[in-house]
């Protein structure tokens, strides 16, 4: 059977207000062609369907009606869709009664049975056009402290999880092929600046590959935005987001994994890069250079104008000798009538002399919470990094105020 693998489409995203709705219809569409031309049996989405809790009305209609006309278009189609850090579990679930149980699974959170996670009902048969099931997936979604067992053994409740879930899986499917998914950062995925939070999963912001198991045919990850192999016991792909979510993923071959799964449990597996809509610029192309040079190039910048939704974003990277307080007026002046967006000035400080040199501030929207918060203790500590136990703590912190952000936000 063929599984087509995608992830992160962050419905209702933006940069810096600057609306991506033209760019997710594109690439739904082209999936949608995707999805017939190549013969898939199942769609696969890992997570993070939404860029937030609470989306808007029109990410929710986006993304109905691409169910509504993938199921219509490709009969026999199975959809299997497991929530990430950014969905709201329940609001991700609640068309499912609506839905063809049998063509469409939903994976919000880990199922609960008596007011407890019970991950044996994480198990999803697949099945090709035809309605036999060919394979069994271990549709784990995003793991919140709720999701994770009580009773767990040495090496933690994420791989206990992780154990019962595989083998309800493994019990279900006889000699048929395990995919097992998951929404999380597995030691050694790289991470992408600006666009990724960081996420704490049984109290670790990395997992170890070897949760999956060996027999697994395939393991379709969601979260990191770029498109991966994480070298494991099997086959681990990230499939990454479907275009850029920051000027920082530019350079990212982003589309969708196709796989292959044979009788055995063998996956042949191929990625299908997608088309990019916007395109992004960086002035310069690489590193930073100095104010005047910065305005030069920007002047002479000649682009012709594709419309106000599809005008290039620009990323500007300007070296400083120290702080600038009219850069982005300056900046903004040089691009005067350029048919672009500018969403993001970077700053390069010059080396400082020995003994000292002034700070060049970071914009705040660069910057991750926890990058904040150790810069407000080195400035409130004498300059001392914060120890890693308060460090901790922080993240734990963080972790459970957007778990509760989920629950309010949930219809």
């Amino acid at each position: 059977m063929r599984l087509i693998h995608t992830s992160d489409w962050h419905l209702g995203h933006e940069i810096l207000g600057f609306d991506r709705g033209l760019e997710h219809d594109a690439f739904l569409d082209w999936l949608l062609d995707q999805v017939e031309v190549l013969g898939a049996d199942v769609l696969l989405v890992t997570g993070d369907i939404y860029d937030s809790v609470n989306p808007s009305t029109a990410a929710q209609r986006r993304f109905y009606r691409f169910v509504a006309r993938v199921l219509d278009k490709v009969p026999g189609l199975q959809l299997l869709l497991t929530g990430g850090n950014h969905d709201s579990p329940s609001r991700l679930e609640l068309p499912a009664d609506l839905l063809d149980a049998q063509r469409v699974a939903i994976m919000g959170s880990v199922p609960r049975t008596g007011g407890r996670p019970d991950p044996a009902r994480l198990a999803v048969p697949l099945r090709d056009r035809g309605g036999a099931i060919r394979a069994v997936c271990a549709a784990i979604p995003y793991l919140r402290p709720g999701d994770l067992p009580d009773d767990v053994g040495g090496d933690g409740p994420v791989a206990e999880l992780h154990r019962q879930a595989v083998a309800a899986a493994d019990a279900m499917r006889g000699d048929l092929p395990l995919v097992v998914t998951g929404h999380l950062h597995v030691s050694g995925g790289e991470v992408s600046d600006l666009s990724e939070r960081r996420v704490l999963i049984g109290g670790a912001e990395v997992v170890p590959a070897s949760v999956y198991p060996a027999h697994a045919a395939y393991v379709a990850l969601g979260h990191l935005h770029r498109p991966q192999q994480i070298k494991g016991p099997t086959a681990i792909r990230y499939a990454g987001s479907p275009f850029p979510l920051s000027v920082t993923e530019r350079d990212y071959r982003h589309g969708i994994v196709v796989v292959d799964l044979d009788g055995g449990g063998e996956a042949r597996i191929e990625t299908v890069q997608a088309p990019r809509t916007v395109p992004f610029l960086r002035v310069p192309r690489t590193g930073a250079v100095p104010l005047d040079q910065v305005e030069a190039a920007l002047r002479e910048l000649s682009l012709e104008d594709p419309g106000p939704e599809r005008r290039a974003f620009l990323e500007v990277a300007v070296r400083l000798d120290g702080p600038e307080p009219d850069l982005r007026r300056r900046i903004e002046q040089a691009l005067d009538g350029k048919p672009v967006r500018l969403v993001r000035v970077a700053r390069e400080v010059a080396a400082a002399a020995p003994g000292g040199g002034q700070v060049v501030p970071a914009e705040l929207a660069e910057l991750a919470e926890i990058e904040v918060f150790q810069r407000m203790h080195a400035q409130e500590h004498g300059g001392h990094p914060p120890a890693e136990d308060l460090l901790q703590a922080f993240r734990q912190l963080l972790s459970d105020v957007r778990d509760a952000e989920g629950r309010e936000a949930a219809p």
